[in-house]
């Protein structure tokens, strides 16, 4: 099979945990501390912080939830089912790294 024929599935499967998860780390970071200012505390170091707490919550709701996520890989494990294996766990990277990029994004802006 070619590659490009190829990337636009992956595209699809990866595309929506890492901008979910993203959205998630930027919304929560800059919330929070919008927060803080609003509470009378300086913003910028709250605003990485709160992003990097953040970033592990925004990898289970980017995979749906923890438990059934892992039961499916797990399944997919007992039952030898590459295909679902990968989806699955290029998901979960893709969630991480959108994750990581919200909270890089938010540190980056901070110090500036």
């Amino acid at each position: 099979m070619r590659w490009w024929l190829i990337a636009p599935r992956v595209g699809a499967l990866v595309a929506p945990p890492m901008l979910l998860a993203l959205g998630i780390t930027l919304g929560g970071g800059l919330l929070g501390a919008l927060g803080n200012w609003l509470a009378g505390h300086p913003a910028s170091a709250d605003a990485s912080q709160i992003a990097f707490k953040i970033r592990i919550w925004a990898v289970a709701i980017a995979i749906g939830g923890t438990i059934s996520a892992l039961e499916h890989i797990e399944h997919s494990l007992t039952q030898r089912a590459m295909t679902d294996l990968v989806k699955g766990g290029l998901t979960i990277l893709a969630a991480y790294a959108g994750a990581e990029l919200g909270y890089w994004l938010i540190r980056w802006w901070m110090m500036a």
